[in-house]
């Protein structure tokens, strides 16, 4: 999982995830409401990239764990822009400990070339 601020980036997929007793009007209009409402902010591309998954089996609790009984549950999985956010702080954090060539001996140690590490910050660069 990544923290991220979602309001910074744009949609490409929303999926809604319903486990449980849910009346499909309900279902309906919870989908609708954020495209309604104009809070999702998609890529042109993706503009219909919404799915709704149906699971009529109320969500199981795992034993020993304090979350409470529900019947029913929803869960929404985004895939969205501004994950560069993250790898650009991920780049950064990189620099600084490439640049004091911390842990650089251990990884040498264990036979990787060192031309790794700037092959490694090229990767790095090119998902940003």
């Amino acid at each position: 999982m990544v923290v991220c601020d979602p309001r910074k980036g744009k949609y490409m997929a929303v999926a809604f995830l319903y486990d449980g007793e849910f009346v499909p009007r309900e279902r309906t209009q919870a989908a609708t409401l954020p495209i309604a409402k104009s809070s999702f902010n998609f890529v042109e591309r993706y503009s219909t990239g919404f799915k709704l998954e149906i699971n009529p089996q109320k969500p199981v609790r795992v034993p020993g764990h304090e979350l409470a009984r529900a019947n029913r549950l929803v869960s929404i999985i985004s895939d969205t822009t501004a994950i560069a956010e993250w790898w650009s702080r991920l780049d950064h954090k990189f620099d600084l400990m490439y640049s004091k060539r911390a842990f650089v001996r251990w990884y040498v140690g264990e036979d990787m070339e060192e031309g790794r590490f700037s092959d490694a910050r090229e990767d790095l660069a090119a998902l940003e």
